[in-house]
Formats: C-alpha cells, structure tokens, sequence
C-alpha cells in the first residue's frame, strides 16, 4: 500500500508539503534509515503521517493519517531511572506481534534515558474521528507486552491529528548511540483496533512514583529484572519450554508471596474471562520468555570472537556483560557461613577486548538453598558438556582447569553496599 504523507522543511512552520512513497519500506529508506547528523534539531525537517486539504498544519485540515506513531520521551529523574522502557524491548513486542513497524531513537536519546519513536503500519489510511480510538487501542495492546511501562514514558502527542515528528536526526556528540530498526510483518488492522473502543492513555496518564523496590538480591529493578537475567544465563543452552518452566518456578519461589506474574499491576497478568490466576499467570510467564529470548537474540546477534589473546589484565573494573572466551584458572574448595559446600572458581577472558581479566564465580553444592544448589548442578552440566568432561558433583568441577570454553561473561549490579561484579552467565553451547 502507498503511504502519503507531509513534511515541513522545520517545525518552526506550519506549511506542509505532500509526499508519497510506494510502501513503508521505501518510507523508512527515505527518512529513517540514516540519521542527519546536526547540533540543533530544530534545524532539521519534520514529517507528519497525514494529508490535508490545504497545506497548512493544524488539526482542522486533516484529512486522513496513514500510520501509528508514538513517541518514546524518558528523563532522568521521574522515579523509575532504574526500569526505564528500552527501544529494544519495544521492538520485540511488535515483532511479537508480527506488525510491520521501524523505530528511530531521537535527537535527544542516550544511554542512560533512552528516546525514540515507534512508527507502525496500517493496513488503510483512517480519518480524524477514528484516530483516538485506533491509536488508544493500539497502544493498550502494545502496553499489554511491556508490563504497562509503555504509558507512563510516552509523550502524549499522539492524540495530536496534526502532529509532526522531527525525522531520524543526533546529535554529534550521540552519533554512535543513534539506532534505527525496521522489521518486516503486518499492517495493524485499524477496523479490527476500532472495535476494542479502547480509552487507554486519552483520560487517565501515568503518574511516576517512587522507584519499584527491589526484594532479596533482586537488583535495582527489581523482579523483572530479576527473571531476565535468568533468560540470559540459559538461551544458549535451554528451549523456550525449558526457560519458561525455571522462571516459573524461581517466581513462585523465590518472590513468594509477591509474584510477578501474579501482580495485578500489569495488564498481561490479569486472567481473561474464564481463565484462571494459575493459568494467567503460566501464560503470561510464556509471552515473558518468549518475548526476552527474541530480545537477547537480537541484543547478542554478533558472532563471538573466538581468537585467543594471551594478555595481561589492564583493568580491575567490572566488565559489561559480553560473550567471550574464557579459561578456568583455579578452584578454591570452603565451606559457606552455614556449613554448605561452594568452590569459589577463578576465570580468565582469553578473546576480545576484555582479554586478560579475570573474574570469579561461586558454585554451591550440599548444604545451601535448593535453589543454589539447582543453579550451579546446571552450569557444571553445561561446563561438562562444553570440555567433553564427565562431572558428575561439585567436587569434579576441578577437572576443568586449564580448559577454554565459550561463555556470557554477566554484569551482576550491585546490592546491600557491596559493588558490582561480573560471573558466569552461561556456558555456550549453541549459537545464538
């Protein structure tokens, strides 16, 4: 389907000039694809997904809008600096979802606050009338898959008929963070977002609290968090099944009595009609995982490098989490503070630009939480399968010195006073 469309040469004015282009795709290649690289977004155009009677830009000269647009616009500072909304997290909901959609972060994006727009397809252009109820469901459903973080971190410009959005533009000085995605799938079926009649986001607005607490050594953000970091340690390694069942489990047990599948907050835990809490919650920890293992698939995509450097450490630092390869240095056997076995192991990266550090994990065997124990029996199994070792205890974990694997070198944030450290995330055994 065509996609007509305005622009305006900057927002400082409001006279339109029409455009159209031969499909979505060839609209991302003409204006997001690459970003204009300028120390003042002001000077840059503007696009506006509508057409108008005369050129000029306000609500009552709309005659039709050809896309879905919501614009991502997070800041430090308005309680939830810790469990901010990622662009990459967005995307994987609309693949998800299979919608046809690009997203683009803005002039304004960082690191520490991401910015973007979400722009998504429609399989018909639709009219001024149908626009708030179309958008509004359109972002209830998306925001069923984002635990409901979406609303409170989009601008509600959306509701704006006439709204322009500043193409895909950086700032020098935030060239290398600026990201533009597009993925293929379908258009958003408007009669079909029609029929939802959805109010969501137009009379109620989120209103930031205090930051969500973290329970146990959940880390700054909490449970989900939590659960996510889960998914990192096993997608090399585990099916989705396999995934979705350990959640599952470490929630119930670990967050008992304050679930995150079963916390009504978010709107994809709460049962359908019919459906029961169990059920509701085992279904929303499925879309959980799936949704988190396409997200980190994308996120680790690269090939890791392989080739081994023989170095000393330059840094002492905690190294951001990355996939490398890493040998096993040394293995110090001693009871925990409760009488438990553990083999605290000493590691070293052997590839890439961390090559030379060294960094240490604690595996628990007899004698400590359940919980522990099922963790470390699952990573000496995957470090016996990748150095071809039977191990059959905690004890044969010695057998693997001097031996190189492939691994997720993680980043464990820090907690109760104590600083930041890197472990074992995984031990690779498939491609990702």
């Amino acid at each position: 389907m065509s996609i007509k469309y305005a622009t305006q040469k900057t927002a400082e004015t409001n006279r339109v000039t029409s455009g159209e282009v031969d499909s979505f795709l060839a609209l991302y290649q003409q204006y997001f694809e690459r970003p204009v690289v300028l120390a003042e977004k002001t000077d840059a155009r503007t696009f506006v997904p509508a057409t108008f009677r005369i050129p000029t830009r306000n609500d009552s000269n709309v005659i039709s809008s050809s896309l879905i647009i919501f614009d991502i616009d997070q800041k430090l500072g308005e309680g939830y600096d810790n469990d901010m909304l990622a662009l990459e997290e967005a995307e994987d909901a609309l693949m998800d979802m299979n919608l046809e959609h690009f997203i683009y972060t803005s002039h304004s994006h960082t690191l520490q606050a991401p910015r973007f727009r979400i722009v998504i397809a429609v399989a018909r252009p639709y009219f001024p009338a149908e626009h708030n109820s179309i958008c509004a469901a359109m972002l209830e459903t998306l925001d069923d898959f984002l635990d409901g973080r979406l609303l409170r971190a989009i601008d509600p410009c959306w509701r704006t008929l006439s709204q322009c959005y500043y193409i895909y533009t950086t700032h020098p000085d935030r060239h290398s963070h600026a990201i533009s995605f597009y993925n293929p799938g379908k258009p958003a079926d408007v009669d079909e977002l029609k029929l939802h009649q959805s109010q969501y986001g137009l009379s109620v607005e989120y209103k930031p609290g205090a930051s969500r607490p973290a329970s146990g050594d959940t880390g700054a953000r909490g449970r989900s968090y939590d659960l996510n970091r889960i998914v990192g340690g096993m997608i090399t390694s585990s099916t989705e099944a396999e995934i979705a069942e350990r959640l599952f489990e470490y929630d119930n047990t670990a967050h008992a009595g304050n679930e995150y599948f079963r916390d009504m907050v978010y709107p994809r835990n709460r049962p359908d009609p019919g459906e029961s809490p169990d059920a509701a919650a085992w279904r929303s920890c499925k879309t959980f995982a799936k949704s988190h293992i396409s997200s980190l698939k994308r996120k680790f995509r690269k090939q890791i490098d392989t080739t081994i450097v023989v170095k000393k450490a330059s840094s002492t630092e905690p190294m951001p989490t990355h996939d490398a390869m890493i040998r096993f240095r040394s293995f110090n056997s001693r009871p925990t503070n409760n009488g438990g076995e553990s083999v605290l192991l000493e590691l070293q990266v052997m590839s890439g630009e961390h090559a030379g550090r060294h960094f240490w994990h604690r595996l628990y065997g007899n004698g400590n939480h359940e919980v522990a124990i099922k963790i470390s029996n699952s990573i000496i199994q995957k470090i016996s399968k990748a150095t071809q070792t039977p191990m059959e205890s905690l004890k044969d974990i010695i057998k693997a010195e001097g031996k190189t694997v492939k691994a997720r070198i993680k980043l464990k944030p820090g907690t109760g006073g104590f600083k930041p450290q890197n472990e074992i995330g995984d031990i690779h055994l498939n491609q990702i």
